[in-house]
């Protein structure tokens, strides 16, 4: 689903600002002021998972948010029962390519950005659940992850690494239990710093201890972290919440 996500900006990207030869998706004028856009959060929630074959049709559209960021939000629905099986979220903010630095987003895209925005404003999740404190995790943590070699076919054309692999990564410290016999209700993901090819990346999680009032609902945190000789530093930190999936086949909403 992340996936599709990224790949419905992308297409509406291109309908927005066009295709350069500098960059897919990329505006003229980021291009020509070394910009990019760089995700720092992504908020996940899914009541329904489509079944192979099944069709899904996703909206999506980008606004200002503040006087450095962007926002992007998604409404994901199965285009067969019109039924809607998710929303999500996400922030969004501009990097210089050379300083590797936030940047001010230019008037002339904020301005392309608000005229191209919706009227009023529309949010996918409501403002009181976004954009919540991901609990620090306690070290050492109680489970470990398979270390991870971030690879070049991992980066986008950005420099980056994928987002989305970022993900896969963190849920590679979700107990097998929980995995094989829940369901993915939502996943957030605070993007803390770059990780370029080559280097090694340490996968931790931990539960988080909570009242659940009896519904079986299981959360995690996890980090992501790259560690050298000069010490560690976080790349990635997540929070997932996970329902008893019956079957993983009914999914309650």
């Amino acid at each position: 689903m992340a996936n599709l996500l990224q790949e419905v900006a992308g297409n509406h990207a291109v309908a927005l600002w066009g295709r350069t030869d500098a960059g897919y998706a990329t505006d003229p004028i980021m291009v020509e002021r070394h910009l990019i856009f760089a995700a720092t959060r992504i908020q996940i929630r899914m009541h329904n998972y489509p079944k192979w074959g099944d069709l899904v049709q996703i909206e999506t559209w980008f606004q200002e948010e503040g006087r450095i960021a962007a926002c992007r939000n998604w409404i994901i629905r199965n285009v067969t029962t019109q039924e809607e099986i998710g929303r999500a979220t996400s922030t969004w903010v501009m990097l210089n390519t050379l300083t590797r630095r936030l940047a001010k987003m230019p008037d002339e895209m904020r301005s392309k950005m608000e005229y191209l925005a919706p009227h009023p404003p529309r949010d996918s999740l409501p403002a009181s659940e976004i954009r919540k404190k991901i609990p620090d995790i306690v070290l050492p943590p109680e489970i470990e992850g398979p270390v991870q070699v971030a690879r070049r076919s991992d980066m986008d054309m950005n420099g980056h690494i994928n987002n989305v692999t970022y993900l896969g990564w963190a849920l590679e410290t979700v107990p097998a239990d929980v995995y094989l016999n829940y369901s993915l209700l939502e996943v957030e993901i605070d993007y803390k710093s770059e990780c370029m090819a080559g280097q090694t990346v340490e996968s931790l999680g931990s539960h988080i201890e909570e009242d659940t009032n009896g519904t079986g609902i299981r959360r995690f945190v996890h980090l992501l972290r790259r560690c050298d000789e000069s010490g560690c530093y976080e790349l990635v930190r997540a929070r997932t919440t996970w329902r008893p999936a019956y079957g993983k086949q009914q999914l309650m909403h």
